[in-house]
């Protein structure tokens, strides 16, 4: 067939082609006029990956994550889910609205026959079962609508009420929020009762590590003087060494001036030239053994005057001699004393570090005992600051849901759209008619075609 031919078949049927869209057009008019108008009612919220971080400054705000996608998808799937569903219905009472009771009523009168039980009982499953039947028709109300590029997320509700209508868009979101308050709660009780029993047994540890600790420490004497600081065996390790290199070279001094001391007459020492008893006592021999020289010119020494004056500086000889053997008995006493103050000194010093190789070996156990009760003590720490942090955050109640716009009471039907009804109805009733005329053509040129 040619286009002309095509023409020609329906402009020769037009009035076919009209007769058929207004046909179809008479139908939809009818169709939508009969129809229940259904007002739909949106509620605007924003679903935030998560809560404002109120206990950490730096991080206020929630950052966008790879995982957001399958965050929002979770968070869709719970909006249309059955319970949340339910949970609506009990909270806007729909079994008792008009436009659902006839099938609430149904539902419970079916699930209390046969039912056994007390009259609760009974009346539990009867709301039970009108939850059940309303639920599939909420549901389908229901449309959940993300905003593209977007945290938002439009909860769309329809039903013959447009005062219904918002009331259970308001409700959808509401009904969301404080589910997800309860599950954070929830969860943050759980933590809290969790880290709770976890603080009472790592508590118990910790004293019981300590107590470990202390009773070992008081069997074994090992006393600690601080984290870093050296034991006392050590201190006084370090203070004796200091000592012994002081006694010994005192010791070399006192024994230098011994053995000057030892040998001659003494009198060349420091100590007595320093003497000024020593050197009173000379210079007072001087004076008298000059006198006697003098003399000794005049008189014999046999001379009663020679005699006398002979004894006093015998007299005085002896005490020098007193005197330096008192200054050399007193550097031997010097020296004597410097060799035992090594000697202790070393001892001393042996002693401890026997001592202290025996609290290296018993600080073994010591240091194992120490590091548990440290270790146990940070588990402790940590565990009680995370529990505190719980704490704060599960007090600021924070939520990652919030209502930006609330659903308003519908003013026009959003369904059914008469207009776009019938544009649609009148472009299809253009279509069969077209479908029409064609096929009736055909058959005509089938027909005349076999006549010949």
């Amino acid at each position: 067939m040619s286009l002309l031919e095509y023409w020609q078949a329906i402009t020769s049927r037009r009035w076919l082609i009209v007769g058929v869209t207004v046909l179809v057009v008479a139908i939809v008019l009818v169709g939508t006029l009969l129809t229940t108008p259904q007002y739909r009612a949106t509620t605007t919220l924003q679903i935030n990956r998560d809560a404002m971080n109120v206990v950490n400054i730096e991080n206020l705000m929630p950052a966008e994550s790879p995982m957001d996608r399958d965050f929002y998808e979770t968070q869709y799937e719970l909006l249309r889910s059955r319970s949340l569903a339910q949970a609506v219905i009990r909270k806007t009472r729909l079994a008792e609205h008009p436009a659902y009771k006839e099938l609430a009523d149904k539902a419970a009168a079916q699930a209390a026959q046969g039912a056994e039980g007390d009259q609760a009982t009974i009346q539990k499953r009867q709301q039970e079962a009108a939850e059940r039947a309303l639920t599939a028709v909420v549901i389908q109300g229901l449309e959940i609508e993300p905003v593209r590029n977007s945290r938002l997320a439009k909860i769309h509700f329809s039903s013959p009420d447009p005062a219904l209508s918002a009331r259970v868009a308001n409700a959808y979101a509401s009904t969301f929020i404080s589910d997800n308050l309860q599950r954070q709660l929830d969860a943050s009780t759980f933590a809290v009762k969790y880290l709770s029993e976890r603080l009472e047994q790592l508590r118990g540890k910790v004293e019981e590590s300590e107590r470990a600790l202390v009773d070992y420490s008081g069997d074994q004497q090992i006393v600690s003087v601080g984290e870093d600081a050296p034991s006392l065996p050590a201190q006084n390790l370090s203070e004796l060494n200091g000592l012994l290199a002081a006694a010994q070279s005192a010791k070399i001094q006192a024994e230098a001036a011994w053995n000057e001391a030892r040998g001659g007459d003494g009198l060349n020492l420091p100590q007595v030239v320093s003497s000024p008893l020593i050197q009173n006592l000379r210079e007072a021999q001087s004076q008298m053994e000059a006198e006697y020289n003098q003399k000794l010119a005049t008189y014999k020494p046999d001379y009663p005057e020679m005699l006398r004056l002979k004894s006093r500086i015998d007299a005085g000889n002896a005490q020098i001699r007193r005197e330096v053997g008192v200054i050399r008995a007193s550097l031997r006493s010097q020296y004597d004393m410097a060799a035992q103050q090594e000697q202790l000194t070393e001892q001393r010093i042996s002693s401890l570090k026997h001592d202290q190789l025996d609290l290296e070996e018993r600080s073994i156990r010591y240091n194992m005992l120490k590091r548990d009760v440290d270790t146990n003590r940070q588990l402790y720490d940590a565990l009680l600051q995370r529990f505190k942090e719980i704490g704060v955050a599960g007090n600021v109640g924070a939520n990652n849901v919030s209502v930006i716009d609330p659903a308003e009471v519908p003013g026009a039907p959003y369904s059914p759209r008469l207009p776009i009804n019938l544009a649609l109805g009148a472009v299809f009733g253009v279509f069969l008619g077209l479908v029409l005329a064609l096929m009736l053509h055909l058959v005509g040129s089938v027909r005349r075609a076999h006549r010949v």
